[in-house]
């Protein structure tokens, strides 16, 4: 995240765009038509806009607010909108042009994994690591099996990188504990079609067979509980898969309030404003959303240095004082500790207080939902 005055601008958005750039530029070096390459990555400015567009109609239709809705996330139902609008296209495309745009999917992959920190404990390693740096490693892998036939694409090809995409996916998904067992159907529908359509060779059956039972032999040989992250250890940080640091605040009626008393139940702490727009539009879907949940506590901690007048932060959030916990950085140590920048910002904690999401901008109940369930 790079905070521009009062804005948030999100590294992923901006990498994701640096990367089309990048793209463009290298496509048209290697001799890609300019048509052909607005075609490829064109794909992707078109799925960006259903996504941004639905958000805009879904939150229209939640607030009956149009300045509320151009915050607006959108959830899971806006990126599945956006992700038909990209096959669509693709379908368009040409069979010859398919390889450039695989390719380009899993650049701008590498470039926003890259960006966005996650660290946790791998197995057989006590220490965290990043996690994000080992998926991008991976990414490259697959980048550079890619690159020796994207000029030629086959079916077969583009079914087995997908494979490969999806292998990679879930191995993240493994390592941070958000697997969901119904994901691993369609990996082996995948597959399955995969084969059919383009058999592997003798050589990659042994070398998959190979690593299969490489990775049974590492998971027989790890604890049944792998150690979860603590609170004033070395792997206290602010990236996903890290302890946040504590704090003590004072709530409106002046009695104490401590993070770390919350230990055992899911966290989101928003950092907020009164005079702050998006803020101001996220608090009615963060109160609708904590008073329908009785497992999630959600901290709104008040930047009150920020503010002109701390009346003006009491008597805006007083409607939803029962659905937080509302408290003020009256000195501004907590909002330096987060590193806040601009507002708002919000982090989701489990149970044992680490984050699991994080959120530079407004959230909204379908964001919440996602990131809590």
């Amino acid at each position: 995240m790079i905070a521009i005055g009062p804005l948030n601008v999100r590294l992923d958005l901006l990498a994701m765009m640096a990367s089309l750039l990048i793209l463009y530029i290298g496509f048209k070096k290697i001799g890609l038509s300019e048509k052909d390459r607005d075609v490829v990555l064109g794909t992707w400015f078109a799925g960006f806009l259903a996504w941004k567009g639905s958000a805009i109609v879904l939150g229209l239709a939640s607030t009956g607010s149009l300045a509320l809705s151009l915050y607006a996330t959108g959830g899971t139902w806006s990126i599945l909108i956006a992700a038909g609008v990209i096959a669509f296209f693709v379908y368009r495309l040409l069979p010859s042009l398919r390889g450039y745009w695989l390719f380009s999917a899993l650049f701008l992959w590498f470039a926003m994994t890259l960006v966005v920190p996650k660290y946790g404990t791998l197995p057989l390693l006590s220490s965290s690591q990043p996690l994000h740096l080992y998926m991008a490693a991976l990414i490259v892998l697959l980048l550079i099996a890619t690159w020796r036939w994207m000029r030629t694409p086959t079916l077969g090809a583009l079914l087995w990188t997908g494979v490969g995409a999806f292998s990679i996916w879930l191995i993240g998904s493994i390592v941070t504990g958000t697997l969901k067992l119904w994901w691993i159907i369609p990996f082996f529908l995948l597959i399955a079609v995969a084969a059919y359509v383009a058999r592997p060779s003798q050589k990659a059956i042994q070398y998959g067979l190979g690593l299969i039972v490489v990775l049974a032999i590492i998971n027989a040989s790890l604890p049944d509980e792998t150690p979860r992250l603590e609170a004033g250890s070395s792997q206290t940080g602010l990236n996903i898969g890290q302890v946040p640091p504590n704090f003590e605040l004072k709530r409106t009626d002046g009695t104490t309030f401590n993070l770390s008393k919350l230990r055992g139940e899911r966290v989101v702490v928003n950092f907020w404003a009164s005079w702050c727009p998006p803020c101001r539009a996220e608090m009615p879907d963060m109160a609708k959303f904590a008073r329908e949940q009785d497992d999630v506590t959600i901290v709104a901690v008040n930047t009150t240095t920020s503010e002109r007048d701390v009346a003006d932060a009491e008597s805006f959030v007083a409607p939803y004082e029962d659905a937080f916990e509302v408290v003020y950085d009256e000195n501004g140590m907590v909002g330096d500790a987060y590193r806040i920048q601009a507002m708002p910002t919000t982090y989701v904690l489990d149970e044992n207080g680490v984050i699991v999401a994080k959120q530079f901008g407004a959230i909204d109940h379908a964001w919440l939902d996602a990131q809590t369930n």
